[in-house]
């Protein structure tokens, strides 16, 4: 049975994944904790520290297109006091030259809750290899 604290924090999580798979910075906006102690690593990038250089970040991906379909899966969440993470594998589909092509990444994504709000305050991303029966499947 999950707790309440622990679907607050899952909504949360579902909201950035809105915001990424829309493009949508507004909604993305809404969902970081604005200081300078957030961090962000997108599969193979350095890490990014502070809202303003993850801002952009995403301002950046956004404007170069975004995916078609982002979907997510071994979703978890933990709970203590005022932190919480959650662990994904993310499933970020795109058109490259009219095929399409899947990424997988492990992320980790952690909130603080300030206030009654729950915000991300560190999200880490980490490219995986695409199981060749995935692969096949998708053809």
């Amino acid at each position: 049975m999950i707790d309440e604290q622990s679907e607050e924090v899952l909504r949360v999580n579902e909201k950035f994944y809105r915001a990424l798979e829309n493009g949508k910075l507004d909604l993305m906006e809404e969902v970081w904790l604005k200081d300078p102690r957030a961090k962000c690593v997108h599969p193979g990038w350095p890490m990014l520290w502070g809202w303003e250089a993850i801002r952009q970040s995403w301002k950046n991906i956004f404007e170069s297109g975004v995916p078609i379909k982002v979907q997510i899966s071994n979703v978890t969440v933990e709970v203590s006091g005022d932190l919480a993470w959650v662990t994904c594998i993310e499933h970020i589909s795109y058109v490259i030259k009219d095929q399409v092509q899947i990424n997988l990444a492990q992320a980790t994504n952690i909130f603080e809750r300030q206030g009654s709000s729950w915000l991300m305050v560190h999200h880490h991303a980490s490219p995986m290899p695409v199981p060749k029966k995935v692969d096949e499947k998708l053809q």
